[in-house]
C-alpha cells in the first residue's frame, strides 16, 4: 500500500481546514498590493504541517529579513484562492495547477510566479479503491463508475492515471460525489463508485470514515504539476516585494529539508494538535518534505512551462476547459534566480540557532 492513512491525522487536517474557514469571517477589504511591504497570503492550510516551509519562513525570522509582513486572506471552500488574487483580496495565493490554468483563462491579469510542490504529485493527489477491492490496477476500472472530489482536478488527474494505462476517460464513467465524508466514504464501500480520485485530505476523510483505502495511481505521473503561487501581473511590476516573499519562502523550504528537527519544532508551535502522535507526524512531515525537493536539489520554485502545458492538455482532453492558456505569458519564470540567491550557510546558521533557543523536540 502507497498511503497508510489514521484517525490521528485526519483529526489533524479537521482541524486546521475549520480553523481555515472559521478566518472568513476576517477583513475582507484590498490589500495594499505589497506597496507598503505586507502581502497578503490566501493558503488553504495556514499554520500547518502542509505548510510546514511557510511557517518556519515566519518563525525562523524569514520574511521579516526581507522587509515582509505576511498576513492571512479569509479562505474557505466558498471562495476561490484565484478569485480572491484577481480581485485583490489577496496579494499571493497558493493554488492547484488545474484551478490556476482555469483562472488564467477567465482573467488576463493573473501570473504563476512560483512552482510549488516540484518533487512530484503522487502523495497528494491521488486514485484510490477500498483496501479490500478486487480492483488491482487502472486497467481494471474499464467500465466502471469513478468518483470525482472536483470536477477540474481530479478529473484532470484521472485522465492522466488512464492514460498511462492507454485508456481515456471515456472508457470510465465519472461522478462528482464531492470532497471525502462519511457519506462517499459509503458510497464507495457500496460499489455505487469503484474508485475515487481526490487529494490527501479526502482520503484522511474515509479513514476516519472506517474504511480504509489503497492507492493504485501508476507510477509515472511526475510530469504533471501539483500547483503554485499565483500574483496579479502588476503586484509584479510594482516592486521586488514578491521576490523578497518568494526568496524567504524558498529560505523556508531549503532549512525544513535540511534541518527536519527545526520543521517539527516550528510546526510543534503552531500546530500541536498534529503532533499528539509524534512518529505518526514525522512520517508525514516526511513525505511532505518529499514533494517540495527542487527538481535540481537547488533551485526552488522552478517552473517547467512542459508540465503546465500538460496540465492544460489533460484539462482540455478530460473536458474541463475548452480554451488554451498562453503560457510564454501566464508562467514567471525570470525572477527564481533572484529568488535563490540566498545564502544557504546563514540559513541553516539561522536554523541552528533557533533551535537551539527554542529547544529539541521528543
Amino acid at each position: 500500500m502507497k498511503r497508510t492513512l489514521s484517525n490521528l491525522m485526519a483529526g489533524a487536517m479537521a482541524t486546521v481546514l475549520a480553523a481555515t474557514a472559521l478566518s472568513a469571517c476576517g477583513n475582507a477589504g484590498k490589500t495594499s498590493g505589497g506597496a507598503d511591504g505586507t502581502l497578503t497570503l490566501a493558503t488553504p492550510a495556514p499554520n500547518s504541517l502542509f505548510t510546514f516551509n511557510a511557517v518556519i519562513a515566519d518563525k525562523l525570522g524569514f520574511f521579516k529579513a526581507e522587509g515582509i509582513t505576511v498576513k492571512l486572506a479569509p479562505v474557505n471552500d466558498n471562495i476561490p484562492i484565484a478569485g480572491l488574487v484577481e480581485n485583490s483580496k489577496a496579494d499571493v495565493g497558493l493554488v492547484a495547477a488545474t484551478d490556476a490554468i482555469s483562472a488564467a483563462l477567465k482573467a488576463d491579469g493573473l501570473r504563476l510566479a512560483y512552482d510549488e510542490r516540484t518533487g512530484g504529485n503522487g502523495f497528494l493527489i491521488g486514485l484510490v479503491v477500498p483496501e479490500k477491492s478486487p480492483i488491482k490496477k487502472v486497467a481494471d476500472l474499464k467500465g466502471k463508475n469513478v468518483g470525482l472530489a472536483s470536477p477540474d482536478q481530479d478529473r484532470a488527474y484521472l485522465t492522466a492515471a488512464l492514460k498511462k494505462a492507454g485508456m481515456s476517460i471515456d472508457d470510465v464513467t465519472t461522478t462528482m460525489v464531492g470532497p471525502g465524508s462519511p457519506s462517499v466514504a459509503q458510497t464507495l464501500e457500496s460499489g455505487r463508485i469503484a474508485a475515487y480520485a481526490g487529494t490527501l485530505t479526502d482520503f484522511f476523510a474515509f479513514d476516519e470514515a472506517g474504511l480504509p483505502v489503497r492507492d493504485i495511481t501508476p507510477e509515472g505521473l511526475e510530469g504533471i504539476p501539483v500547483g503554485g503561487y499565483i500574483v496579479r501581473a502588476e503586484t509584479l511590476k510594482k516592486s521586488d516585494v514578491l521576490v523578497r516573499f518568494f526568496r524567504a519562502l524558498a529560505r523556508g523550504t531549503y532549512a525544513g529539508l535540511e534541518r527536519p528537527k527545526v520543521a517539527e519544532a516550528a510546526t510543534r508551535q503552531v500546530a500541536p494538535e498534529q503532533w499528539s502522535d509524534p512518529d505518526q507526524a514525522r512520517g508525514l512531515l516526511d513525505a511532505l518534505s518529499k514533494t517540495l525537493v527542487p527538481f535540481d536539489k537547488q533551485n526552488f520554485g522552478e517552473i517547467k512551462p512542459d508540465r503546465w502545458g500538460n496540465a492544460q492538455s489533460l484539462l482540455r482532453e478530460a473536458g474541463v476547459i475548452d480554451g488554451s492558456v498562453d503560457l510564454k505569458q501566464f508562467l514567471v519564470t525570470d525572477i527564481l534566480q533572484k529568488v535563490n540567491g540566498f545564502d544557504r550557510k546563514a540559513t541553516l546558521s539561522t536554523a541552528d540557532t533557533w533551535l537551539t533557543r527554542n529547544g529539541s523536540t521528543t
